[in-house]
């Protein structure tokens, strides 16, 4: 019996359990920037060999691409290059005469897709032609001038401009021009304020190839706003109501601009009574209760508060009204407070004795949620809302408004009038500026990756602005934010939104064979989201553009 026992322990121990399979890695996805090829010149040298030059681009960054293999094939011979450190690349090809092919191959790799271009027919006996443009905006539009050179050489050319908005071809406006000499054009003649893309053309003619070029540039426009009141008198129990309309510098409504009505506060600074945004036409509606500005006759303001680097904010005129006192309660209501106190404190006790689980309200809907940036300052104390304004300085914290991170190297620009102050936060988001002069000042806080913001400050102040914390929302969350508009009517569910990952929500958009502006903006939004460079917020108003469109081209096909 004991050596029975003997043999069943030993096997137990030497035996080896069930075999248990590794845990499978979680699958890799790899991300990678999409690429675009341009073709430079093609030209018969001298000895007759052909020269071939070009560049590798990121096409959302639009800058060159270092250290790519490249092939080039030149009437069916292929030649491998490397792109220098600016994308650009170049190579020799064997004698050919007349008109040859050309085709152009990057086979990608784990940082970029993969991007072919082939021209066809190409005569190299007509010299190149190297096209620059250079734009200067002005407070009416712009002036463009477009330089041409032929072997070194300055020619002027008969030329087209087409301007467009910078992420689409169309609409678009054509200009007729000649280079070497500047284009005037006006901001409403070529399709509004806003980021632009103007591409210069030549066609090519008997001694010259064709030739162009583009570039993009920003068209600045001022705010008007007016500000009307419903009523010039309102109890203290009322509603203060006011509306008006926010137009461009050229007499155009401004769509979805965000608009506060401010309280100009007796003591000085100013308090915020109500936001919204502007419809379609430009126009807004706030209502702010009256007891936010107290008993009394008050000035209030309509205030334009823009996010875009091109477009400037702007105050209404002053409009008054006169809040009346505060109306006694009656008698009976006091009667039931003194009974609802009661109750609450029964209620209380019996609580005590006998717990019961309240039903808590549903969380609010992912897909509801917006991450905003923006100022807040820091809570006044009850002392020092008392005390008379006298603090001069601006001092807090510049955090990013997702991850709730500080942001080191921020910029922070104040100005009042001609007077400029700058600071940038430190290591851990903070920053300090003392001894700020008496006014009203602007102020603009922006950070790589992400997208700037306006206020505007009044000083002295009573310690709110000790301890400020301004967020700043990434450029990439910004993007995907707008993206929501578009995509959140193809999800099974809304609240998938907030379930979801970025990937998931791309992939599932990707898989249901979307319309061509819904295609055009996921490329776009995935380009952006999930590329290795960090996005400059300049992508922005072609976000909004490719939203905008998505959502016209869903509505006209009634889906």
């Amino acid at each position: 019996m004991r050596r029975l026992l003997l043999i069943l322990v030993c096997a137990f121990v030497l035996c080896p359990g069930p075999a248990t399979e590794p845990a499978s890695a979680a699958p890799v996805v790899s991300i990678r920037a999409r690429t675009d090829v341009q073709l430079r010149t093609v030209r018969r040298r001298e000895d007759g060999l052909i020269s071939i030059t070009g560049t590798i681009l990121e096409r959302a960054s639009a800058q060159g691409i270092g250290g790519l293999d490249v092939t080039v094939t030149l009437e069916g011979v292929r030649h491998d290059t490397i792109t220098q450190q600016d994308g650009t690349f170049a190579v020799l090809g064997s004698p050919s005469p007349g008109a040859v092919d050309v085709e152009i191959a990057f086979a990608g790799d784990e940082r970029f897709d993969p991007v072919t271009f082939a021209e066809r027919d190409v005569d190299p006996s007509r010299a190149p032609v190297d096209m620059t443009i250079d734009v200067t905006t002005n407070p009416l539009g712009a002036l463009v001038t477009v330089e041409t050179r032929a072997d070194g050489v300055r020619v002027e050319l008969p030329i087209s401009l087409r301007f467009s908005a910078a992420d689409a071809a169309d609409p678009h406006v054509d200009v007729p021009a000649r280079s070497g000499s500047p284009t005037s054009v006006k901001r409403a003649d070529i399709l509004g304020p806003g980021a632009k893309r103007v591409r210069a053309r030549f066609a090519g003619d008997a001694a010259h190839g064709p030739a162009s070029a583009e570039t993009t540039f920003e068209l600045a426009t001022g705010t008007r706003v007016d500000l009307t009141l419903a009523a010039e008198s309102v109890a203290f129990e009322g509603t203060i109501r006011g509306t008006g309309t926010v137009l461009d510098d050229d007499g155009k409504p401004v769509a979805r601009a965000a608009v506060a009505l401010v309280a100009n506060l007796a003591a000085g600074g100013e308090r915020r009574l109500g936001a919204t945004t502007t419809d379609g036409n430009g126009r807004y509606r706030i209502d702010a209760s009256a007891d936010l500005v107290g008993t009394g006759k008050h000035s209030l303001q309509a205030v334009v508060e823009t996010s875009e680097r091109w477009r400037r904010s702007s105050r209404s005129g002053p409009a008054f009204v006169t809040v009346g006192v505060r109306r006694p309660a009656p008698v009976g209501i006091t009667i039931a407070a003194f009974a609802a106190t009661a109750l609450v404190a029964l209620g209380f006790v019996i609580g005590r004795r006998r717990p019961w689980h309240k039903a808590e309200a549903p969380p609010p809907s992912a897909a509801q949620i917006e991450v905003r940036g923006g100022l807040e300052p820091a809570r006044a104390s009850i002392v020092s809302t008392l005390r008379r304004a006298h603090d001069h300085g601006f001092a807090g914290l510049v955090r990013d408004a997702v991850r709730n991170r500080p942001i080191a190297g921020a910029e922070l620009l104040l100005t009042l009038g001609a007077v400029v102050r700058r600071a940038e936060s430190a290591g851990d988001g903070r920053f300090a500026i003392e001894e700020l002069a008496i006014g009203e000042w602007s102020v603009r806080v922006a950070a790589p990756g992400h997208v700037s913001e306006q206020f505007t400050l009044t000083v002295p102040h009573r310690g709110e602005l000790r301890g400020a914390r301004i967020d700043l929302v990434p450029v990439r969350e910004k993007i995907f934010t707008l993206y929501r508009r578009a995509a959140l009517p193809i999800l099974p569910s809304p609240d998938l939104w907030g379930i979801w990952s970025p990937r998931q929500i791309v992939d599932h958009v990707r898989s249901r064979s979307a319309p061509l502006r819904m295609t055009e903006l996921t490329e776009f939004v995935e380009e952006a989201y999930f590329s290795g460079r960090t996005p400059d917020e300049g992508l922005l108003p072609a976000a909004e553009a490719k939203v905008a469109a998505a959502l016209a081209e869903r509505a006209g096909a009634g889906l």
